[in-house]
């Protein structure tokens, strides 16, 4: 299979020198990367700025903003070459409305900062292909019970055109020696726990 994957943060500027971003390393989607073309599969990494990189060579380009990543997935996806698209990038929800020019001063003892809902990519992603693709989606929770990340799971399919979903918990990432998954292959059905991107690249390309 010819699969692109998104890795890391996206990076949304406050300033010239500032931004608005996220914990996402991009280990996940460099370690699937790595698995996926251990298995024999192409691969085209996007990554955001400052991520991990794959220990195998691929093509690679790095995204900053949401927009940014967008973008390049329209571009990548239009040649209608790939099978399908896992999307691990952590994309952010939010950026600001606008951008300070330079560096902003440190000497006020409050700023406030307007922020605007960045478009939703997950949904878009089919239109982008002139051929059916395979979407992987993953939906990150942070100590969320059981209820609370299989609602999050449910809204994914809900709306994000997926056909797959890889929910995992920050909680657990940090207490877990080997990254615990789960894979869901619908809303209704229960998950597979899978431990480790290496295992997870396996069953997502088997399925």
């Amino acid at each position: 299979m010819n699969i692109l994957i998104t890795a890391g943060a996206t990076r949304e500027p406050v300033d010239a020198v500032r931004f608005l971003s996220n914990v996402s390393t991009g280990n996940t989607g460099a370690a699937l990367a790595d698995a996926c073309m251990a298995l024999g599969h192409t691969v085209a990494l996007l990554r955001g700025e400052g991520s991990v990189a794959p220990r195998a060579s691929c093509p690679q380009e790095t995204f900053s903003t949401a927009v940014d990543l967008w973008a390049r997935l329209e571009r990548h996806l239009s040649g209608g070459t790939f099978d399908a698209v896992v999307m691990a990038a952590a994309v952010s929800d939010y950026r600001p409305e606008t951008v300070q020019p330079g560096k902003i001063g440190s000497d006020e003892a409050q700023r406030s900062i307007t922020l605007v809902r960045n478009p939703k990519i997950l949904p878009q992603l089919r239109a982008f292909s002139p051929r059916p693709v395979v979407i992987v989606g993953f939906k990150l929770t942070a100590g969320a019970d059981a209820g609370a990340r299989l609602a999050a799971v449910r809204a994914q399919f809900a709306t994000g055109g997926v056909d797959y979903v890889v929910q995992n918990d920050l909680y657990e990432i940090r207490l877990s020696p080997a990254h615990p998954f789960r894979l869901f292959r619908s809303a209704e059905n229960p998950p597979e726990e899978i431990s480790g991107p290496v295992a997870l690249a396996e069953r997502l390309f088997k399925a």
